[in-house]
């Protein structure tokens, strides 16, 4: 229990907590409001769904597709939540349209 005198600490919920992994074809944002467990993002991505990470978000996601794979366009998508871009033809524009998600994210 909490007394008058004592204060919770609070971890911030800002894009300053946002982790990039970068997987090549694949890109995500994670909101790891844990300092320990931020240090490693690889690691809570792939572990994601284990409850040690429970207070950890995927933010946006930027995915490559083709169309020799059946993709009806070459080039990247972002999404965050449920909203997805139009699509983007490469990776570094796919990365600054991320970035802006990522702040919208946490303006919403």
């Amino acid at each position: 229990m909490i007394t008058m005198t004592e204060k919770a600490t609070r971890t911030p919920y800002d894009a300053e907590h946002v982790q990039i992994v970068d997987q090549g074809l694949a890109v995500t944002a994670l909101y790891i409001p844990n300092p320990e467990q931020a240090k490693d993002p690889a690691y809570v991505l792939k572990n994601i769904l284990d409850s040690r990470y429970e207070g950890v978000e995927v933010v946006a996601e930027a995915t490559r597709h083709f169309k020799n794979q059946g993709a009806a366009f070459s080039g990247w998508i972002v999404r965050s939540g449920h909203s997805y871009g139009e699509p983007i033809a490469n990776k570094r524009e796919a990365l600054a349209q991320m970035r802006r998600e990522i702040a919208d994210y946490f303006t919403r």
